[in-house]
């Protein structure tokens, strides 16, 4: 049958099944690009955000620091003075600009010389102890940060504590406009994957919807038809050869079938008409008792045919459905083989023919089918050796490392090398010549395949200048 290839879908899969994540490969790959997205956003939202902590609060910290060196340098510049009025104009025009910036001063014994705002509640880091300012509260229940340092240089300041700190309200201010504006950026960068990952995997799982509409399409009665090979991308490239390579398996057991169908139709209809014409004949009129008695020994006889063509067709029938042969044993093949020959001495004799056995070789196998399998081929063999005197038949034995194997050789007309492959057909039996020869139904060898098959080995046959030979392998 010649192949076609499929151009048109069938109806497409429904939205709904499509975004289905419990059936869908592109709802699972969409939610997974999301979630990969959100997670991505949230660390890196989660790293900015840390980052442009520590860095506010490195300037924070720069900036106590430094007012704590300026604060150091007017005591020492005040002298003998101390806090006085004259200080603490320069340290208002210090502060200046500052409206967060709060200082306190500490003489040697813990009076309070200096307070910009009431005394903050707990301690505080000095400047050597951390990387960031101490964080404490106010009287009024507001959070600063900032450091306490003592004066050790000598003169009238020495000894002195002056704690500088900054309110925070700002640095709390600017990070949770930043985590709002993260949070909104995830949510955004959510949806934007949502919906990008969607088109993407609808765009990239086409083909693979394609391919799937079109192989809707194939039925029993379009066997013929065949898969795009898949364009540019590789992996549809295999699973579409891989698709086709099974509908020609298929399309050859169907036309097999079909065929076997055929042949077993036209095998029965020969011997149910004569019992039918034979049985019609009979009631038609008196027969004498010895006539009866020969009619029902002929249709005995077709009875009998029918019976082994039954039985035959369903043997090859569980061999088709990959039976292997059981109750296997370690045995000689040139045993069994002379076994074979021995029940065949009478036929033997009766045409002039004799049998060479060459060779030997230990398998192990189902004997009662291995016996079968030499007695088709030895039965072959013997209907088309030709010759006066018939030439001898040959069974020759032999074995490789992984396998064994037995073939038959006779002498008689050159099977055309076209007919050769179809040898191992049911119900094959070549020229018309041949067949008028042949008593049998046409399964001898097709039954030597199938029992080859079902010991994981094969057949072959070869046929020139007047020798045909036709044997089997067998797995050890």
């Amino acid at each position: 049958m010649p192949r076609r290839t499929l151009l048109e879908g069938a109806p497409r899969v429904s939205m709904q099944r499509l975004l289905d994540p419990r059936c869908s490969i592109v709802a699972r790959l969409t939610l997974t690009l999301a979630l990969i997205a959100v997670a991505v956003f949230a660390a890196t939202g989660a790293l900015l955000y840390w980052t442009l902590e520590r860095e506010l609060m490195r300037v924070e910290f720069d900036e106590v620091q430094n007012r704590i060196e300026l604060v150091q340098r007017l005591l020492q510049e005040s002298g003998e003075a101390g806090v006085d009025d004259e200080f603490r104009r320069k340290l208002d025009d210090v502060m200046a600009g500052h409206g967060n910036l709060l200082v306190w001063i500490h003489a040697r014994d813990g009076r309070l010389l200096f307070a910009s705002a009431p005394e903050p509640v707990g301690s505080f880091g000095s400047t050597g102890s951390s990387e960031a300012p101490s964080m404490f509260t106010l009287a009024d229940g507001s959070t600063t940060a900032g450091c306490r340092v003592t004066i050790k240089e000598p003169g009238m300041a020495e000894g002195a504590k002056v704690t500088v700190a900054l309110g925070v309200s700002m640095r709390g201010h600017v990070l949770g406009m930043y985590r709002n504006t993260v949070a909104w950026i995830c949510a955004l960068g959510f949806l934007a994957t949502v919906v990008l990952a969607a088109v993407a995997t609808r765009r990239g799982f086409r083909p693979v919807r394609r391919l799937a509409e079109q192989a809707a399409r194939i039925t029993p009665e379009t066997l013929s038809l065949r898969l795009p090979p898949g364009g540019d991308d590789h992996e549809l490239q295999a699973l579409a050869a891989s698709f086709n390579d099974a509908l020609e398996r298929l399309q050859q057991s169907h036309a097999r079938l079909e065929a076997f169908n055929a042949d077993v139709a036209h095998e029965l209809r020969t011997p149910l008409a004569a019992l039918i014409s034979g049985i019609e004949v009979t009631l038609a009129m008196e027969r004498p008792k010895a006539e009866l008695a020969q009619l029902h020994a002929t249709n005995l006889e077709l009875l009998r045919r029918l019976g082994a063509i039954v039985g035959d067709m369903l043997f090859l029938a569980r061999a088709d459905v990959g039976e292997q042969a059981g109750d296997r044993e370690q045995v000689s093949l040139a045993a069994e083989a002379g076994k074979v020959i021995e029940y065949y001495d009478g036929l033997l004799a009766e045409a002039g023919v004799s049998v060479a056995l060459h060779g030997d070789a230990q398998v192990r196998c189902n004997r009662g089918l291995v016996r079968r399998a030499v007695s088709n081929l030895l039965s072959n063999a013997l209907k088309y050796s030709s010759g006066t005197p018939p030439a001898p038949i040959t069974v020759e034995i032999g074995q490789t490392e992984r396998e064994v194997t037995l073939s038959v050789r006779n002498h008689g007309p050159t099977i055309a090398r076209r007919d050769l492959p179809r040898l191992f057909d049911r119900f094959y039996r070549g020229e018309p010549s041949r067949s008028a020869r042949d008593a049998s139904h046409g399964l001898g060898l097709a039954i030597v395949r199938a029992i080859a098959s079902m010991h994981g080995g094969s057949v072959d046959a070869r046929s020139d200048d007047g020798i045909t030979v036709v044997g089997f392998r067998l797995a050890k």
